[in-house]
């Protein structure tokens, strides 16, 4: 499914146990996403270190965010992409020297 625009979040599923959460994408697989990285950085994410905000979270319009109460996101493309690296077009390989 990679691709701009093709990545589609089918449902959002959290953990009862920390800052992660279950997605299930259009093609059927499944992945995890790890927000704690992200609220440890601090600015705008760093709400979702409360427990019942992080737990609010939801599928975006057309299946193309996670999205939480306060307006925040967080695009579906970035998702993919960080669990699938490989697909991402915008990394190039590294040359074998």
């Amino acid at each position: 499914m990679a691709g701009l625009l093709k990545n589609r979040i089918e449902s959002a599923v959290p953990a009862a146990d920390g800052l992660w959460v279950v997605l299930r994408w259009a093609d059927g697989s499944e992945t995890r996403f790890d927000a704690a990285p992200l609220v440890a950085q601090g600015g705008v994410f760093a709400a979702l270190a409360d427990p019942a905000l992080f737990a609010a979270v939801s599928v975006g319009p057309r299946g193309r965010s996670l999205s939480w109460p306060g307006e925040l996101d967080i695009d579906a493309d970035a998702l993919w992409f960080a669990a699938h690296p490989a697909d991402n077009p915008f990394v190039r390989p590294v040359a074998a020297e």
